[in-house]
């Protein structure tokens, strides 16, 4: 049930990296499995008119966020994402109301997993959590991401990322 969208949101992920932006897809589904909104991380992109382009808020999740618009029955909505959330992206997705977060990849540094698990705020009470459900594609998105969490997070952050996914750093 998971594995086409994650699919999906791994190539969006690529197609960020290979315009220069971090490595990270998100889509955004119904209950019947239709797409709602693709997006990918475009920090440091060019920004246009129809997009949110070179903003520290321009993460994949937002960027689906932004194409879907006002979300009807956005407790019916999946939310699938090639990486956990951050936590802007993971509070925005309880705080709209999402039903449903999957994710590929653990961010062992900066998810937001563990805030959205401990929350005692009604929103997330009510956002289901589904993390990394394919052991395939959660390596898969390790690999994928794991360059920029050495960039990104050089100290404890790519620390706890050797410590999560040892065999997916080795070598980066």
């Amino acid at each position: 049930m998971h594995e086409a969208h994650l699919r999906e949101a791994l190539a969006l992920a690529r197609e960020s990296l290979a315009r220069g932006s971090s490595p990270i897809g998100a889509v955004l589904v119904d209950r019947d499995g239709t797409v709602i909104a693709r997006g990918r991380n475009r920090v440091g992109e060019p920004q246009t008119a129809e997009r949110v382009g070179d903003a520290s808020v321009a993460h994949a999740e937002m960027d689906v966020f932004f194409q879907a618009g006002k979300l009807e029955n956005p407790q019916d909505l999946t939310l699938y994402s090639s990486l956990e959330p951050c936590l802007m992206c993971g509070g925005a997705s309880a705080l709209l109301e999402v039903g449903r977060i999957v994710w590929a990849t653990d961010d062992a540094w900066g998810g937001s997993g563990r805030l959205l698990a401990w929350s005692d705020h009604p929103a997330m009470q009510e956002t289901e959590i589904v993390p990394c459900p394919l052991p395939d594609l959660e390596a898969e998105g390790a690999r994928l991401f794991a360059p920029e969490a050495k960039r990104a997070f050089p100290d404890e952050g790519w620390a706890l990322w050797r410590q999560r996914y040892p065999a997916e750093t080795e070598g980066v």
